[in-house]
């Protein structure tokens, strides 16, 4: 490609860089610079379980790297977190995606080799997957979400998962290796943290 028509010359627009062989979400186009918003202002923080959730998707924010996932029920602030961390990758307010829209995506471009499109999908430096879990989904799509984060896992590009279920729960929606993937407590790659609170929606919406 020619440099000059580039975005980011220091990615090559691909929104990552390597350093070490590790995967890095490019410093000038993804977590540089951005306008002077605290994303985490007037996020509610009810225990001290709560603010190590909060601080450590400060840390997915500001240096994001492995995966992240935020467990709770309806409620709980999970969504609002996930809002945060991508709004500071973004630089600018974004609503993380959802599994189900996802998947949707995926159907309307059947055109496309579906194996280039998840490739290409799952190259993004930096991902975040809004309520993982939420619906029973097909065969069809339970391959898809297999092979997407089958990928994004094998490449430890950091991600972001928000889900309201347990590893049988989830296991039982999607099957077993996306559980193990989401629950992975072998590899140091994922951390995950419980947000066990009543629900915020009383009386405020998150």
């Amino acid at each position: 490609m020619d440099d000059s028509l580039l975005k980011c010359k220091t990615c090559q627009d691909r929104s990552f860089i390597l350093i070490s062989g590790k995967v890095t979400p490019c410093p000038v186009c993804v977590t540089g610079q951005r306008q002077a918003v605290d994303w985490f202002a007037g996020v509610q923080v009810p225990t001290q379980e709560y603010a190590r959730a909060v601080q450590l998707a400060k840390d997915m924010a500001y240096n994001p790297s492995g995966w992240l996932v935020l467990q709770g029920g309806y409620g709980t602030g999970k969504t609002t977190l996930a809002k945060a961390i991508m709004s500071q990758w973004a630089g600018k307010e974004k609503t993380p995606i959802t599994a189900a829209w996802l998947l949707e995506s995926w159907r309307q471009q059947l055109s496309k080799s579906e194996e280039e499109l998840l490739f290409a999908e799952s190259q993004a430096s930096v991902a975040v997957l809004d309520d993982q879990g939420a619906e029973r989904p097909t065969e069809w799509a339970v391959e898809r979400l297999t092979m997407y984060l089958d990928l994004r896992y094998g490449r430890r590009l950091p991600t972001v998962l928000t889900l309201n279920a347990d590893e049988n729960q989830l296991a039982a929606k999607v099957g077993g290796r996306i559980a193990d993937r989401v629950f992975d407590q072998r590899s140091g790659l994922v951390r995950i943290v419980s947000l066990a609170v009543p629900s915020f929606r009383t009386g405020r919406e998150w």
